[in-house]
C-alpha cells in the first residue's frame, strides 16, 4: 500500500471529479474519458485538495471508481505527478513536505483535517488567551511557537524502535562485497533484497531486525560470517531510512479533537501540541494514552513543567488514542506567591503541595495564616489555614486561596531626623536611651537648637504624643535620659531652620545678577565677584543698597546706601569694606550716557555701501547718506525703500553678536594644532570659557517697553476680526522719500536712524510690471508715453471679472496710490518706472434663489403691516 500523502490526495481528488456535481461544472461536464490533466490549472487543483478533506475512502475504492469511470492510466500518472510538484513546492516554503534530515532521513509531513503540519507546526488555534487562560497553569504550554515538541530525526535510531510497514530499512555493505540498497517495508511487514525471499521485521527492533536481515544476506553474501578462524571479509551497516507515518486519535477536552498523521518518533506531547493542548476545561495531570484498547500510560504534564521530568511521554504507534478528560480538582492561589494562577490538584495533594506548584511564597509573603474562601453546600466558606498544617490541609475543587504580604511597620525600630551628622532609621535595642541614640548617629551638629527636641510617639491606639525636651539639659546631664519605644520619631532642628534663610541681591551692571547666599562679614566687593564682575557699562557709575527698615517710628520704606565706582570698575577704600546686611538689594547703575554701539546698513546704488554705527540719537538718513559718500550716477532715488525691525523682531542684539565673535575667537585658539601656546593665549582661553554664553542684561525699559508694544498689537489683532488673519512680520518697509530727503535735509521726511534699519536705494528701473485680473499679466518696458490703460493694453486688457475701480499703482520705495472716481469718470494714478499695477477682482455673489425671495417678500409685507398698524 502506497502510504505518501500526494497518492491519497490524488486518488480523493479523482473521487470529487467524478462525483462532485461543483467540479463536474468546472470541467464543463467533460467525461473523464477524455479529461486532460494538463488543462488543470494548479489553482484548480489545489482547490480541489481543499474539499477532500472529509473523505473516507480507501485508496483501492478511489483507484478502482476512476478506473471505473474511464480514466485513462497515463491521466491518473500525470495527476498523481502533478499533486506531488505542487504538494513539494508547498512543503518547501513551509520548511519541505518531505522533511530530510542531516543523516538522509526524511519524514512525510501529514495533514490532519486539511490545516495541521507537522514539518512547521502551524496550528490555527494560536491565538491570544484571555485572560482567565493565562492565569491556569500550564496553558500556554501547548502554544508556544518555540516549543513544539516535535521529534528530533537527526538522532540515531532509537534501539527501542520497533519496525512496522512504511519504514524504510537502508543495507549497506562494505569490503570485498558492495552493496547498497534502500527497502520500504510492505503492508505485510516483509522486505525483500535481491535475490532472497521476504523477510518478516513488522514488531522487531531495529537490532533484532539486524541480526535477522545480515543472517538471510550471509545465504548469498558468506564473507558476512566468520568462518573457520577468519574474519569477516564484508562489513555491513543495518540503519532505519525513511520512517512512517502513524494516526492517531486525540479526544476529549482539547482545542481541536480528532484524528492526527504523525511520524512514528511522535510522543504524546506532540500529538497534544498538534490538538492545541487542553482547553479551559481539560486537565493536565492526568492524560491517559490508551493501546490497543488497554490503559498503558498516565501523563502528569505538572512533572514537565515543575520537575522537567516526562517518565510517560511515551512514543505513540498507530491506532493510539490520547484521551484530556475534564479536570476534577482546580483551585486559585493569588497574591503574594511567585507564581499566582489556577492550579489543578490531585487527590491527596496538600496544600504544601500547591505551594511548590505556584513556586512557593514571595519575600514579603505573611507565612504564618493563609485565609482560604470554599464553596460550601449551600453558601460558602472561609477557612483559615496555620503554617503547621499546610502538609496535612487538602484542597478542594474551586477554593480560592489567597496571601497576604506581611504588614508595612517594624517591631523594633525607631528614626531621627534634624541636626545630627546621620540622619535614618536605627535598631531599638533594649534599653535604648536618647542620649544613646544620638550617640548612635554620630553626635550632634553644631547648628543644633540646643533649647528644643521633640520625640514623637505612637501609641497603641494609633494616637500620637509630642514630647518636647530640654536638649541642652539632657547633653549636660541635668535632667534624667529618656527611654525610647517601637517607631519613636525623634527631631532636632536647626537653629537655621528655625529662622527667615538670609539672602542678598544684586542687579544692573554685572555679569550675573540675581539672588545670593548671605553670609557674615559679606561686603559689596565679594557680591559683585559672586555676581561675575561689573561690565563696562558700570565705569564711573553708582551703586544703590537698598536696606530694610528696621525702625518703625521712621516714615521712610528702605534705608538707601549710595557707594561710587570709579573709572578703573573698583571701590573706594572705605566703600570697599562697607558690610552687607541680610536682604540687602544692591542696584549697580550704568554710567550716564553709556550706550553699546548700534548699526544701520545702506545697500545699493551709493558710493561706499555697507554697516555704519549711529554716531547721534539724533543722526538721520541724510547725515547716514553723507558717511556713504552720497549716490552714484546710477541711483533711482525715487525707488528708495527704509526696511526698519518691528515689536516683533526676534534678531540678534549688538551683545549677542559681539558673544558670537568672543566665541569664535575661542574656537579658533582652541583649534590651533600648535601644542605650545604662549601664556597670554592660555590666560586668554581661559577668560573666554569663563564668559561663554554670558550676555550683558539689556536696558529694562527697553526689555519692558518692546514687550508692552508688542502685547497691544497682538490684542488689537485677537479683538478686530478685520485685521485678525493680517500677518506681523519681524521686519517691515517704510514708505521713504528719498528725493525731497536729499532737497531738504533735516525736514519731516528725513527720518532718525533705529538700530538695525536698511537703506536700499536700488539702480535706474526700466520696467513696469502689470499683475491681477488682466488678460496676459506680464512686465513691459517703461514709456514716458504711456499711461495707465495703456499698460493694460498691452497686458490684454481687464478681464471680466476686474474690479477697474479698485486698481492701484505701486511705486518702488512702496507707496501705493489708488484709482479715484468723480461722477462717472475714472482717474488712473500716474506709473513711474519699477512700479506694479494691480487690479482686484471683483467679489463673488451668491445668486438669489427662489427660497431667498420668498423669505425677504415674507419680511416685506410682515413689516408693511407692522406700519400700518402703528399709524391706525
Amino acid at each position: 500500500m502506497r502510504k505518501h500523502i500526494y497518492i491519497f490526495i490524488s486518488f480523493v481528488l479523482l473521487l470529487q471529479v467524478v462525483s462532485n456535481e461543483g467540479f463536474s461544472q468546472s470541467l464543463m461536464g467533460k467525461d473523464l474519458k477524455t479529461i486532460n490533466i494538463d488543462d488543470l490549472t494548479d489553482e484548480e487543483i489545489l482547490s480541489y485538495m481543499r474539499q477532500v478533506e472529509s473523505s473516507g475512502y480507501t485508496e483501492q475504492q478511489l483507484e478502482a471508481l476512476a478506473r471505473q469511470r474511464g480514466m485513462s492510466e497515463s491521466q491518473i500518472a500525470k495527476l498523481r505527478r502533478r499533486v506531488e510538484d505542487l504538494r513539494n513546492s508547498l512543503g518547501r516554503s513551509k520548511t519541505g513536505a518531505v522533511e530530510q534530515t542531516a543523516s538522509g532521513r526524511k519524514v512525510n509531513i501529514a495533514l490532519q483535517n486539511g490545516q495541521f503540519s507537522e514539518g512547521d507546526l502551524e496550528l490555527p488555534f494560536k491565538n491570544e488567551l484571555s485572560d482567565e487562560e493565562k492565569k491556569i497553569f500550564g496553558f500556554d504550554l501547548f502554544k508556544k511557537e518555540n516549543l513544539t515538541f516535535a521529534p528530533n530525526l537527526n538522532i540515531p535510531t532509537p534501539a527501542d524502535y520497533v519496525l512496522g510497514p512504511g519504514d524504510e530499512v537502508i543495507i549497506d555493505l562494505w569490503g570485498s562485497t558492495q552493496l547498497y540498497e534502500r527497502l520500504e517495508i510492505s503492508p505485510e511487514g516483509t522486505i525483500r533484497p535481491n535475490n532472497l525471499s521476504p523477510i518478516h521485521l513488522n514488531g522487531l527492533t531495529i537490532k533484532e531486525a539486524e541480526k535477522k536481515i545480515i543472517n538471510r544476506l550471509s545465504q548469498i553474501h558468506s564473507g558476512l560470517l566468520a568462518k573457520a578462524g577468519n574474519p569477516p571479509s564484508i562489513f555491513y551497516q543495518i540503519s532505519l531510512g525513511n520512517i512512517r507515518s502513524i494516526n492517531i486519535s486525540v479526544v476529549g477536552e482539547v482545542h481541536q479533537p480528532g484524528n492526527y498523521v504523525l511520524n512514528s518518533l511522535s510522543t504524546v506531547f506532540t500529538a497534544l501540541y498538534a490538538s492545541g493542548g487542553p482547553n479551559k476545561q481539560g486537565t493536565f495531570r492526568n492524560i491517559q494514552l490508551v493501546r490497543n484498547n488497554k490503559l498503558v500510560a498516565k501523563v502528569d504534564v505538572y512533572e514537565f513543567l515543575i520537575n522537567g521530568i516526562q517518565e510517560n511521554n511515551l512514543r505513540l504507534k498507530s491506532g493510539d488514542v490520547i484521551i484530556v478528560r475534564p479536570y476534577q480538582s482546580r483551585v486559585e492561589l493569588s497574591g503574594e506567591v511567585k507564581r499566582p494562577g489556577y492550579y489543578e490538584t490531585l487527590e491527596g495533594e496538600s496544600f504544601s503541595d500547591l505551594l511548590g506548584f505556584a513556586g512557593g511564597f514571595t519575600n514579603t509573603a505573611y507565612k504564618g495564616l493563609i485565609t482560604a474562601r470554599r464553596n460550601g453546600v449551600k453558601e460558602r466558606e472561609v477557612i483559615d489555614v496555620n503554617a503547621n498544617s499546610f502538609d496535612t490541609f487538602i484542597p478542594q475543587d474551586g477554593d480560592i486561596y489567597h496571601v497576604t504580604p506581611i504588614l508595612d511597620r517594624y517591631k523594633n525600630r525607631v528614626q531621627i531626623d534634624g541636626a545630627v551628622y546621620r540622619e535614618g532609621e536605627y535598631e531599638l535595642t533594649p534599653g535604648l536611651t536618647l542620649k544613646q541614640l544620638i550617640e548612635k548617629a554620630d553626635g550632634l551638629r553644631g547648628d543644633a537648637f540646643m533649647n528644643r527636641a521633640t520625640i514623637y510617639r505612637m501609641n497603641e491606639d494609633f494616637s500620637q504624643d509630642v514630647i518636647p525636651i530640654d536638649l541642652g539639659k539632657l547633653m549636660s546631664g541635668n535632667i534624667p535620659d529618656i527611654p525610647l519605644v517601637r517607631e519613636d520619631i525623634v527631631s532636632i532642628s536647626s537653629i537655621y531652620s528655625l529662622k527667615e534663610e538670609y539672602i542678598v541681591q544684586i542687579s544692573g551692571e554685572v555679569l550675573e545678577g540675581g539672588v545670593y547666599p548671605f553670609f557674615k562679614q559679606m561686603t559689596v566687593q565679594d557680591l559683585i565677584v559672586l555676581a561675575g564682575g561689573l561690565t563696562e557699562g558700570a565705569s564711573g557709575a553708582m551703586i544703590e543698597i537698598s536696606r530694610r527698615n528696621k525702625n518703625p517710628s521712621l516714615n521712610t520704606m528702605a534705608e538707601i546706601i549710595t557707594l561710587q565706582i570709579d573709572k578703573s570698575l573698583s571701590l573706594s577704600g572705605e566703600d570697599r569694606n562697607l558690610l552687607l546686611q541680610p536682604f540687602d538689594q544692591v542696584y549697580v547703575r550704568k554710567t550716564p550716557g553709556y550706550t553699546i554701539q548700534q548699526q544701520v546698513t545702506v545697500e545699493g546704488e551709493v558710493i561706499a555701501p555697507g554697516t555704519y554705527s549711529i554716531s547721534r540719537k539724533d543722526e538721520r538718513i541724510s547725515d547716514i547718506l553723507k558717511r556713504a559718500q552720497g549716490l552714484t550716477t546710477y541711483a533711482y532715488p525715487e525707488g528708495a525703500i527704509l526696511i526698519r525691525k518691528t515689536e516683533f523682531s526676534s534678531s540678534k542684539s549688538n551683545d549677542q553678536i559681539s558673544q558670537e565673535h568672543l566665541q569664535q575667537l575661542r574656537a579658533k585658539l582652541l583649534s590651533d594644532e600648535s601644542a605650545l601656546k604662549n601664556i597670554s593665549q592660555t590666560r586668554l582661553i581661559e577668560r573666554l570659557n569663563k564668559i561663554q554664553n554670558k550676555v550683558a542684561p539689556e536696558s529694562e525699559g527697553d526689555v519692558i517697553g518692546s514687550r508692552i508694544k508688542r502685547e497691544i498689537v497682538e490684542d488689537i489683532q485677537d479683538q478686530d476680526s478685520l485685521i485678525r488673519d493680517v500677518e506681523i512680520r519681524e521686519e517691515e518697509p517704510t514708505v521713504l522719500d528719498l528725493v525731497k530727503i536729499l532737497d531738504e535735509p533735516g525736514s519731516k521726511y528725513d527720518f532718525i536712524v533705529k538700530e538695525g534699519d536698511v537703506i536700499s536705494i536700488p539702480s535706474k528701473l526700466e520696467t513696469v510690471r502689470i499683475a491681477g485680473e488682466v488678460i496676459s499679466p506680464l512686465n513691459v518696458r517703461y514709456d514716458e508715453t504711456f499711461r495707465f490703460k495703456n499698460y493694460i493694453n498691452d497686458a490684454g486688457g481687464f478681464t471680466s471679472t476686474a474690479k477697474k475701480g479698485r486698481s492701484y499703482v505701486q511705486y518702488p520705495n512702496g507707496r501705493r496710490k489708488q484709482t479715484r472716481r468723480f461722477l462717472f469718470f475714472k482717474f488712473y494714478p500716474k506709473v513711474e518706472p519699477g512700479s506694479t499695477i494691480f487690479v482686484s477682482r471683483k467679489p463673488e455673489r451668491q445668486p438669489l434663489n427662489f427660497q431667498a425671495i420668498i423669505a425677504a417678500a415674507g419680511s416685506v409685507a410682515t413689516l408693511a403691516l407692522v406700519v400700518d398698524r402703528l399709524s391706525n
